[in-house]
C-alpha cells in the first residue's frame, strides 16, 4: 500500500503503518513541463538512510527535476507488495494532474546501495519500467560470490532456494527492455563488492543498453551526496551531464545550474589515479559550494596561457559556459618555460595579452572573470626566507591587469607563501609531494616535488581560494560569495 505527503507536509515515520511505503514529493514551482526521478535510499532493507533521501531530492530540484523519495517497506515485508508499492508509485508521477507539469516519458529512478537493488530489480521485472536508472553503489546480485548478505537476509530470508537467488539477481534479469544506466562506484568498497556494478554493466553491455560506469579509486560505502569526499563527489557533476544527454538537466526553459570552470594548470588539476597521493586543489573546490553551483575543473597538467588555448581548451569551456558562469583563470608555472616555445609566454606582452583574452572570453558570454595569482613553488632561500620570484614575474603583471581590466583577483601567491612561512621550512614538505622511495606503488623511486601538492596540500590551497573569495570586495563576486 502507497502513501502519498508533499515535502512541506510533515509525517512521522512511526505514523506510517509498516506494510506501508510513503512517498514524499519535492515537486518544482515551475509553469512548465519538467522531469521526474524517483529516489530509492538505501539501507539494506532493514532501515532506510536518510542522507541518500531527501538531499538527493533537493540536488535534483537545484538541477530543475521534480523529485520523489519512496519511504519503502523493510523489515518484515512481503517482495511483492513492495515491488507493487513501486509501481504504484511510478504510475501515479507519469499520472499525475496536469497542474504538477511532470513529463510522463521522462520519469527516472535512482537508487543507492539495497536501493539501487530494488530500483535495478524492478527496473529488469516489471512492465511498468523508468525511462533512466541512477545507480549509486548498488547491490546487484544475491548469487554467494558477490552478495551483501544483509541485504540478501531481510529480502529473501535466511534460507532463500537457488531459483529466488536467480531471480531477484538483477544482472540475470537484464534485457533489451531495461532503461538506460548511469552506475557510480568506488573499487575498496567493503560493504557491497564493486563486482555487483560491474556485473550489472556487463549484463547491459550484452543487451546493447545504453549506459555509463564510473568507478572511483577509493571511497566508503553510503557517501551518498559524498559531500565529505570531494573526489567521490565529482560523481554529481557526471551525472548532471549523463541527465543533460538525455535532456533532463536542460528543459524547455533551458534550467541550469550556475557553472564555475577553472583554466589552469597540474596545480589545479583533477588527478588520475596513477597520479596520486597528487592532488590539484581544485578538487576539493566543490565541498565548499555543495550543490549551489558546479564546478567545471577543466585545469589540465603543464599547460600555459597560451598551450591552454591553441589546443582548444578555452574554446571548449566558451563552448559549455552560459550567461551568469564564473571562470577561474590561474596560470604562470609553465608560462614561465623559456626553453619550450609551445608554452613561454614574455609576461609584459604575451602572458598579458592572454589573460585579457580568458577575461573577455568570460565577459562576451555574459560571465564574470576571476584572476587566480599562480600559488607559489616551495623555494626557500639560503636564508630561510621564501623567493619572491618563486613564480617569476607572473603574478605581478597578473595583479597589473586585474587593475587595468577591473577584474577581480584572488591573490593565491601571496596567500601561498604566507601558509609555507607559517609552517617553516620542514614542516612545510608536507604540503608537496615528497615521498621517499618504495613508500607508493606509483612513486617507487620516491619523490621531491616542491611544485605540486599532496592530498593535505591541496585541502590547504583550496581553504586558501575559498577564504580569499570570502574576504574579496569586488562586487561582481559578491552572488558567488553567497554560494559558499
Amino acid at each position: 500500500m502507497l502513501n502519498f505527503r508533499l515535502n512541506t507536509n510533515r509525517v512521522e515515520q512511526d505514523e506510517i503503518s509498516q506494510e506501508t511505503s510513503l512517498l514524499t514529493l519535492y515537486p518544482l514551482e515551475t509553469d512548465q513541463p519538467r522531469p521526474f526521478i524517483l529516489v530509492l535510499p538505501g539501507g539494506g532493507y532493514q532501515h532506510l538512510a536518510k542522507h541518500e533521501g531527501e538531499p538527493v531530492a533537493q540536488w535534483l530540484n537545484n538541477l530543475g527535476i521534480h523529485a520523489g523519495v519512496l519511504d519503502y517497506q523493510v523489515g518484515d515485508f512481503n517482495v511483492s507488495s513492495l515491488l507493487n508499492d513501486v509501481e504504484e508509485a511510478l504510475k501515479w508521477i507519469r499520472e499525475a494532474p496536469k497542474a504538477w507539469n511532470v513529463i510522463s516519458d521522462k520519469v527516472g529512478m535512482i537508487g543507492f546501495s539495497a536501493g539501487g537493488h530494488l530500483a535495478s530489480i524492478f527496473s529488469t521485472t516489471r512492465a511498468e519500467k523508468p525511462n533512466l536508472l541512477l545507480l549509486g553503489y548498488p547491490v546487484i546480485t544475491f548469487q554467494e560470490s558477490h552478495s551483501h548478505k544483509g541485504s540478501r537476509l531481510h529480502f529473501l530470508g535466511d534460507d532463500p532456494s537457488q531459483a529466488e537467488l536467480d531471480s531477484f539477481s538483477s544482472e540475470a534479469q537484464v534485457d533489451s527492455l531495461t532503461p538506460p544506466t548511469f552506475i557510480w562506484t568506488t573499487a575498496n568498497d567493503a560493504s557491497v563488492p564493486v563486482e555487483n556494478s560491474l556485473l550489472f554493466a556487463s549484463a547491459l553491455s550484452n543487451q546493447g543498453i545504453p549506459f555509463e560506469l564510473h568507478i572511483f579509486e577509493e571511497g566508503r560505502h553510503g557517501l551518498g551526496l559524498a559531500k565529505e569526499h570531494p573526489h567521490c563527489q565529482q560523481w554529481l557533476s557526471l551525472a548532471e551531464n549523463w541527465l543533460r544527454e538525455h535532456q533532463y538537466v536542460k528543459g524547455a526553459e533551458g534550467l541550469m545550474r550556475q557553472q564555475l570552470f577553472i583554466a589552469g594548470d597540474s596545480t589545479a588539476a583533477i588527478k588520475g589515479a596513477g597520479e596520486k597521493p597528487m592532488t590539484g586543489w581544485g578538487e576539493y573546490l566543490q565541498s565548499y559550494f555543495g550543490t549551489s553551483i558546479q564546478i567545471q575543473n577543466r585545469a589540465i597538467n603543464g599547460r600555459s596561457t597560451k598551450s591552454f588555448i591553441t589546443d582548444g581548451r578555452l574554446d571548449a569551456i566558451k563552448k559549455d559556459f552560459q550567461p551568469g558562469d564564473y571562470l577561474f583563470i590561474q596560470f604562470g608555472h609553465n608560462d614561465e618555460k623559456k626553453d619550450d616555445p609551445l608554452r613561454y609566454t614574455d609576461p609584459e606582452t604575451e602572458y598579458r595579452h592572454n589573460l585579457i583574452q580568458y577575461i573577455d572570453a568570460a565577459r562576451q558570454l555574459g560571465g564574470t572573470p576571476i584572476l587566480l595569482t599562480s600559488v607559489s613553488r616551495r623555494r626557500f632561500n639560503a636564508d630561510g626566507e621564501l623567493d619572491p620570484l618563486a613564480v617569476g614575474a607572473y603574478p605581478e603583471v597578473m595583479r597589473q591587469v586585474a587593475e587595468e581590466t577591473h577584474t577581480p583577483l584572488l591573490d593565491i601567491f601571496t596567500a601561498s607563501q604566507a601558509l609555507y612561512r607559517s609552517l617553516g621550512e620542514e614542516e612545510s614538505k608536507k604540503l608537496f609531494m615528497h615521498l621517499p622511495e618504495k613508500t607508493h606503488p606509483n612513486y617507487p623511486n620516491g619523490v621531491t616535488d616542491d611544485t605540486h601538492f599532496s592530498d593535505e596540500g591541496a585541502q590547504q590551497i583550496a581553504k586558501l581560494v575559498v577564504q580569499a573569495l570570502k574576504q574579496n570586495t569586488a562586487s561582481p563576486i559578491s552572488n558567488l560569495q553567497q554560494l559558499l
